[in-house]
């Protein structure tokens, strides 16, 4: 059965960063977990779950930024996933997908939380 999420593009590069190797390592595991039958929505829950609790967990053991009211670290944190939300769910959407799916609005909604931030 092939990989049902994609793993970032440089995965074979000897240059590629830890925390590209490590998301790597989890969508390896998602897939695993896939394949042995698990649910999709379960999978993404867990996921998200356990994102949550380690990056909070970060932001208490990281030093804040000099100007914490402007840019404090979880907005930086929620900001990125956004991103990368959205770039994933470009990637991964079906090339003959017509523009007017679901996924739109939840790309719109993420588009509309990064310029509410």
């Amino acid at each position: 059965m092939s990989d049902h999420t994609h793993s970032h593009s440089s995965d074979t590069s000897s240059t590629e960063s830890a925390s590209v190797q490590f998301a790597n390592d989890m969508i390896s595991h998602a897939n695993s977990a896939l394949e042995k039958g698990a649910g999709v929505d379960d999978i993404s829950a867990g996921l998200r779950h356990a994102a949550a609790n380690f990056s909070a967990f970060a932001c208490t053991h990281t030093a804040p930024p000099e100007n914490a009211d402007e840019d404090p670290l979880p907005g930086q944190m929620v900001e990125e996933f956004a991103r990368m939300l959205s770039y994933y769910l470009d990637v991964h959407k079906p090339q003959s997908q017509p523009q007017t799916q679901p996924a739109d609005g939840l790309k719109n909604l993420i588009e509309q939380v990064k310029n509410e931030t």
